[in-house]
C-alpha cells in the first residue's frame, strides 16, 4: 500500500491497522507529530512543530496584526511627509521614519514570520502606549489636523486592545518541539 493509499484508507476507515498506526499522527499536543515514510530502502521521519493556543484564533490574529503593522510601516517609512501632513506632526522626516515607520515594519515582519513571538507583541503594546501619548498631544484644538488625530487615536486604542489580548494569549503558548 502506498503512502497516499494509506492516508486515503485511514480517512475512510479502511485499511490495515499496521499501516494506519505507522502513519497515524499523535492526537496529543504533548509530543511533536511524527510520521515515518518509507522511501525505498530508507525511512524518513518527519517532525512538525505544533503550537497550542486556545482558541486557535490567537496566532491568526497575531499574523493579521503583523500584516497591518507592515502596511503602517510602509506608510511611515516611505511616505513620512504624508504621515506628518495627515496627523499634523511637527517632527523631522527621519524621526517619523524611525519612530513610526521602522518600528511598525520590524514588528510586522517579525509577527508575519512567527506569530507566536509574544515578546514582539508586548513590544507592540509598548509602542501603542507611545502612539497613544503622541496622538493625545496631537488631538489638542491647536492642531489643525486634530480631527484626524482623534480618529487615529481611536484606531490605535482598538489596536492596543487587540495587541494586549493577543500578547496575553500568546504568552501562554506551549511549543511541543524539542
Amino acid at each position: 500500500m502506498t503512502v497516499a493509499e494509506t492516508y486515503s484508507a485511514r480517512e475512510t476507515g479502511r485499511g490495515s491497522p499496521g499501516n494506519d498506526a505507522r502513519l497515524a499522527e499523535p492526537r496529543s499536543f504533548g509530543t511533536p507529530p511524527r510520521m515515518n515514510l518509507p522511501l525505498g530502502q530508507h525511512r524518513a521521519s518527519l517532525f512538525a512543530d505544533r503550537v497550542r493556543a486556545r482558541p486557535a484564533i490567537s496566532p491568526q490574529l497575531s499574523f493579521m496584526i503583523g500584516q497591518t503593522a507592515v502596511g503602517l510601516g510602509i506608510w511611515g517609512t516611505l511616505f513620512p511627509n504624508s504621515v506628518k501632513k495627515t496627523l499634523g506632526i511637527q517632527a523631522s522626516t527621519p524621526t517619523v521614519q524611525a519612530l513610526f515607520g521602522a518600528r511598525e515594519m520590524v514588528s510586522g515582519v517579525t509577527l508575519m514570520s512567527d506569530p507566536t513571538k509574544s515578546g514582539m507583541l508586548w513590544g507592540r503594546v509598548a509602542g501603542d502606549i507611545f502612539d497613544i501619548a503622541v496622538l493625545t498631544s496631537l488631538s489638542k484644538p491647536q492642531n489643525p489636523k486634530s480631527g484626524t488625530a482623534k480618529a487615529a487615536l481611536g484606531f490605535v486604542l482598538a489596536v492596543t486592545a487587540l495587541d494586549l489580548f493577543t500578547a496575553v494569549r500568546m504568552s501562554t503558548v506551549k511549543r511541543t518541539c524539542d
